[in-house]
């Protein structure tokens, strides 16, 4: 990009994945630190910029001591020596003295003098032979590190903030999104990923605009910067003019007439033209959705993500997982939540649960697998999920199970779990629905197999179709190939569908291709009538299912079932979409 003048905007395009539009300043989190400016500051800025220093590294400062303490509790006082070296080096009087005279004396920001001066002291230090010094080196870089990020306000240990921001990283991880205070972000601008990798998920399930491909944008903004984010076009813009925000400011008002009228009837039910029933429910990861999911027009929550509560306290007691699960079920009473068991491994990692890393994480120890393999952790949580089902109506499904053999054995420990509890006199619900989500090509296959075993199956396309087509979803240079229209990918999902109705099973399906108003048609053609989407996306779906006739939407999939390409399946679902409900296009 060409290089603009400082007050004028700056425009990013990348790859939009999550509608809406937010203005806002950013928050910056960075995996290292780069040269801050040296930017002039006038005499009666020094005292304040100084304070702002050493304000810094008192921070840093508190940081290590409790990095220290914990290291002494679990490892020993041996272990924990290493901050001994840190805090002498935080404090060393001749640094700070150096800090300060040169601000005072060249009037130049605290941030580039303090840098500067460091890096003085690593460089003397890198590349020397004496491991003894080369182990200084890494010392002062990670102090400086600490330091700096937070003189930036860049730190990403549960950052809380006093105003709301947009989220600009690299990537974000799930347990990245754990940490943040979410009520204060409005969007997120990332430099990688796809429309299905995590940050794309949660954005669409918060309801924020999201961006992701914004290639080097964590090198160009700065936490502070003011910026626009464009989630319907796929635009960052840092430093909107005036005559850009009144622009959006009129499209919003547009999107917000269009939103309202979808409002209105959001309670009704999803009734095709020719009387066939849709039920449209939700997908959730926090109790803080569940209040929006409920007024979202969703009859029940078809997908309630457990993991993210686990990644925000991977300690948790069995009573304070009963009273999350339980919170979550009074609120949609007297509507159902379907709670899916631990899903970790792939992108959602918990490091504790694994000792050595896993060449390759989406095909290792995870879903159902690593729950049966950590019986402690999964009954702790089979026992809450029982116990909230006291309060409400409760559906319990298995992850990431590959056969039969699995649901059999998650099956037997939640019986055991439920004999525990009555024998301690603790109150469980009567009626648990039980599933199995299938989202492995083995599972599809088997589906018939597995149906004798469940009350319900719920398809979860995003990990089904990067496992047919072998398309890692949150690899850029192959997101194109990971086509949810692709023959194999439909096949499964139709032999699914057949697999449930001939067992008298409910199929429901639950991956971010249900939410896509494009493929609505297709879904329904192909004979689900449940479908469980982000909250955002609730009323816009269940609009789509009212202008829809099953007949057509039938001759429509037994069309694109016989081409086998998924280019002309794509294009006939969303001609009919576009036919069929122009208006949530406009």
């Amino acid at each position: 990009m060409s290089e603009l003048p400082s007050a004028a905007e700056q425009i990013w395009k990348g790859l939009a994945v999550s509608p809406g539009v937010a203005h806002a300043i950013v928050h910056v989190l960075k995996d290292h630190f780069d040269e801050p400016d040296a930017t002039p500051i006038e005499p009666d800025q020094v005292e304040a910029d100084l304070a702002r220093w050493r304000k810094a590294l008192e921070v840093t400062q508190t940081e290590i001591e409790a990095l220290q303490a914990a290291m002494i509790n679990e490892q020993g006082s041996g272990e924990a020596e290493i901050f001994e070296a840190h805090l002498l080096i935080l404090n060393d009087n001749s640094i700070r003295k150096q800090v300060e005279r040169t601000v005072r004396d060249l009037l130049i920001c605290v941030d580039a003098v303090y840098y500067r001066l460091m890096c003085k002291h690593m460089d003397a230090l890198r590349g020397l032979s004496d491991s003894y010094l080369r182990e200084r080196y890494l010392d002062i870089k990670d102090v400086t590190h600490r330091v700096m990020r937070h003189l930036r306000g860049e730190m990403l240990d549960h950052p809380m903030f006093d105003d709301p921001v947009i989220i600009v990283a690299h990537d974000l991880t799930p347990s990245d999104t754990v940490q943040l205070d979410r009520s204060k972000v409005l969007g997120f601008a990332i430099e990688m990923g796809s429309a299905n990798a995590h940050a794309a998920i949660i954005a669409r399930s918060l309801s924020l605009p999201a961006v992701v491909r914004l290639h080097n944008i964590c090198d160009d903004l700065h936490s502070g910067d003011p910026v626009l984010l464009d989630g319907d076009e796929g635009l960052l813009i840092r430093r909107p003019s005036a005559e850009t925000l009144a622009k959006y400011r009129s499209r919003e008002a547009q999107a917000d007439a269009r939103e309202d009228a979808l409002h209105v009837t959001r309670h009704q039910p999803s009734i095709t033209g020719d009387g066939c029933l849709v039920k449209v429910s939700a997908n959730a990861e926090f109790i803080e959705e569940m209040a929006v999911v409920r007024d979202s027009g969703a009859e029940h929550v078809g997908l309630f993500r457990t993991e993210f509560l686990h990644l925000e306290d991977p300690d948790a007691s069995e009573d304070w997982l009963a009273d999350c699960y339980t919170r979550a079920t009074k609120i949609m009473a007297p509507g159902e939540v379907i709670f899916r068991t631990l899903d970790l491994g792939g992108d959602k990692m918990d490091p504790r649960m694994t000792s050595e890393e896993e060449p390759n994480p989406f095909l290792g120890w995870r879903g159902i697998r690593a729950s049966l393999g950590r019986r402690d952790l999964f009954r702790r949580q089979l026992r809450a999920l029982l116990r909230a089902s006291a309060h409400g109506k409760v559906g319990i499904m298995f992850p990431m199970v590959s056969g039969v053999e699995e649901v059999r054995e998650a099956r037997a420990l939640l019986d055991q779990c439920a004999q525990e509890l009555m024998h301690e006199g603790v109150a469980i619900g009567e009626d648990i629905a039980i599933g199995a989500m299938i989202e492995i090509p083995s599972a599809a296959v088997s589906a018939d197999l597995i149906a004798t075993e469940v009350d319900f199956f719920s398809i979860g396309t995003n990990d089904l179709i990067q496992y047919t087509i072998a398309v890692d979803r949150l690899n850029e240079r192959v997101a194109g190939l990971y086509q949810p229209t692709h023959p194999a990918v439909l096949r499964l999902i139709r032999m699914t569908v057949e697999a449930a109705n001939k067992a008298g099973i409910r199929v429901c399906i639950c991956g971010e291709v249900a939410s896509d108003v494009e493929l609505t048609p297709l879904l329904v053609g192909l004979g689900l009538h449940e479908l469980s989407v982000t909250a955002g996306q609730v009323s816009r779906v269940k609009h789509a299912v009212r202008k829809l006739s099953l007949a057509d939407c039938r001759t429509m999939a037994e069309e694109v079932m016989c081409h086998g390409c998924m280019t002309n399946g794509y294009e006939k679902t969303r001609s009919m979409a576009m036919a069929k409900y122009p208006e949530l296009f406009e």
